[in-house]
């Protein structure tokens, strides 16, 4: 699939065919951040994880190398970053599927 060119320093949203762009200032890389009309898209349940995840987030701020190695906070806050990164892949193909009308 091809993707139209757009001015330096923008990003895509992820959803193929979608026109929106975001500053890749705000820390977003191209295909990695979901437009708002599409994160709204997200079911019930995936709604209920992040908010969970978020709060766990929150009772463990910081960054995980911010930590001594080894640490109880060092392990939650690694453990908290894997939970995000997949709850993101699975958040994004959630998304587009649902935006393509692929799921039933």
């Amino acid at each position: 699939m091809e993707r139209r060119v757009v001015k330096p320093g923008r990003a895509h949203c992820a959803v193929p065919f979608c026109r929106i762009t975001a500053p890749t200032a705000d820390g977003f890389v191209d295909q990695d951040f979901l437009c708002r009309r599409h994160w709204a898209l997200r079911p019930p349940a995936l709604r209920t994880e992040w908010l969970e995840h978020s709060r766990r987030q929150r009772r463990n701020p910081g960054a995980f190398w911010d930590h001594p190695p080894g640490s109880a906070g060092r392990i939650a806050r690694i453990t908290i970053h894997r939970e995000h990164q997949t709850l993101w892949q699975r958040t994004r193909a959630t998304c587009i599927e649902i935006a393509m009308e692929v799921t039933a």
